[in-house]
This record gives structure tokens, sequence and C-alpha cells, in this order.
């Protein structure tokens, strides 16, 4: 398994689609830093001020996410079928590799490059809006907590995709990935907006369509749960030793809806199955 970790770690170094998403993220970190540079030209301490620099930090954030995102699609969609479909898995399989040893190896060379990946992304924003002069304070344990929960949504997001391509084509699997992705991106939004209607309490009809709502990014996050997955992170990053959180202030880049912890057994079970489910099915699939 060792080998195949090697093997996948630096196959993704030299693949174009990790040089274009590198290429993409340092765009996207220069056009960031040159706004953070003339929002924070007029220095101000007000609350309203501190409230409005958490909003673009989770906006960066957020953006930040999405990069991360594509990036493990471009570059584990055809991990395993990309592999069947070339031919080369014959010649990987002929050496004495067993077929989990090449799913779990896969799953494991990727991860840590995308953790490391991610890690920077993550760091990287956060450091420009300190850098510039964010009155947001940050203990080591907010940024830490932040990072963990920054870099554990996209590997539960590989281990979907590596699933799908132990099981499905390349074509396949991306489009599994981008609607799945898709869709608890919608979903998370729809219940920050069911959280807000609640919290606002307009009315009776309010109120119930609130609870709809909520119930429907639920749902969705069963299926792909990375979004729920970003919103603790924002709640980790952005609530203060003090105990004043600017969670809620973040709109549909906060967390007003917090997943239990009874979220976070279904993601690891989540993980688990899927992996599993990967590997028993590549095993029995006939090459």
């Amino acid at each position: 398994m060792i080998t195949i970790i090697k093997y996948t770690f630096k196959e993704m170094l030299k693949k174009r689609a990790f040089l274009l998403a590198s290429l993409l993220s340092l765009l996207y970190l220069s056009i960031y830093a040159f706004g953070l540079s003339r929002i924070f030209e007029r220095p101000s301490d007000s609350i309203y001020d501190i409230i409005f620099q958490s909003e673009i930090l989770s906006a960066g954030l957020f953006f930040a996410n999405l990069i991360v995102a594509f990036l493990v699609v471009l570059t584990s969609v055809n991990a395993i079928s990309g592999e069947i479909e070339s031919g080369t898995i014959y010649s990987i399989l002929s050496k004495p590799i067993k077929r989990y040893e090449l799913v779990l190896g896969k799953f494991i060379g990727l991860s840590i490059m995308i953790v490391l990946y991610s890690s920077i992304m993550f760091l990287s924003v956060v450091g420009l809006n300190i850098w510039f002069g964010s009155k947001i304070s940050f203990g080591w344990d907010n940024i830490l907590k932040g990072l963990f929960f920054f870099d554990l949504g996209p590997i539960v997001f590989l281990a979907l995709i590596i699933a799908s391509s132990s099981i499905f084509s390349t074509i396949n699997t991306g489009i599994i990935a981008i609607m799945a992705y898709g869709i608890a991106l919608v979903g998370g939004v729809l219940e920050q907006i069911g959280t807000a209607i609640q919290q606002s309490q307009v009315s009776a009809f309010g109120l119930k369509s609130g609870e709809s709502l909520i119930n429907a990014g639920i749902i969705t996050s069963l299926i792909l749960p990375t979004d729920v997955i970003y919103r603790k992170m924002t709640a980790e990053l952005l609530t203060q030793s003090s105990g004043i959180s600017f969670m809620m202030t973040q709109g549909l880049f906060g967390g007003m809806s917090q997943p239990s912890i009874y979220m976070f057994i279904y993601i690891f079970f989540y993980v688990v199955f899927l992996l599993y489910y990967g590997v028993k099915r590549f095993s029995q699939r006939d090459l």
C-alpha cells in the first residue's frame, strides 16, 4: 500500500489539473489580498466594522473551500476508473498488490496532498486577514479547530469520489461528484435561510417555511455532509475565547445552523462505509 500512496502522491503533482488549480489559487489569493488592502484602508474598532470583517473572512474561506473542492474533483475523479480505462490497471495488479490496497492507497495518497493544499488555502486566507489588520481576535485553538474542519470537508468529498471511481466510469463519477456537491451546497444555503426565518419569527407561516427549509438542508447533508462541516468550521473559527461569536452575522457564508455531535458520528461511518463499499465493489469488478 505504501507504494500506491507514493505513486499517487507523485502522480498528482504531475497532473495539469493540479497546476491549473494552483494557478487559480494564486490568482484568487492575489485578488482577495487586493480587496483586503482596500477594505482595511480605514482603521476602525467599532463593532459594526468587526462584524463586517468577519463577513469578509467567511466569504474568503467559502470561495477557498470551493477551489479546494474543484481540485478534489479534477485530481481524483479518474483515480481508479482512469487506470481501468487506460489499461494501466493490469500492470499495477500484476504486481503483489491487492485490490483493496489500490483503493485505500489512492485514497490516502490523495488525502495527504489535498490536506496540504487545503491547509495552505485556509492559513493563507486567515493570514491575509491578520496581516491587513483584522480586529477579530484569533486564538490558536480557533485556528487549529477551524483548520481541522476545513480539511475534513474535502476528505469526506474525496471518499465519495474514490468509492464512485471504484464502481463507475470517469464520466459517471464526475457527474455524481458535481451533482452531490451542488446538492449539498444548495441544501446548506436553504438551511441557513430557514434558520434565519425561524429566528426572525415573522409569522406562523414563516416559522413553518423555515422548518421545511431546515429539514431540506438536513436531508441534503446526509447525501454529502461537506456543507455542514464548513458551517462547523466557521463556528469554531469565529467563536472568541470571551464567548462572543460572529457566526450568526455571516448570512449565507456563516453558520446560523450548526450540526450536532450525532452528525459527526454519522460522518465517520459515512466515510468508513464509502471506502468499504468501494473496496468491495472494486474487488468484485470484472476488469
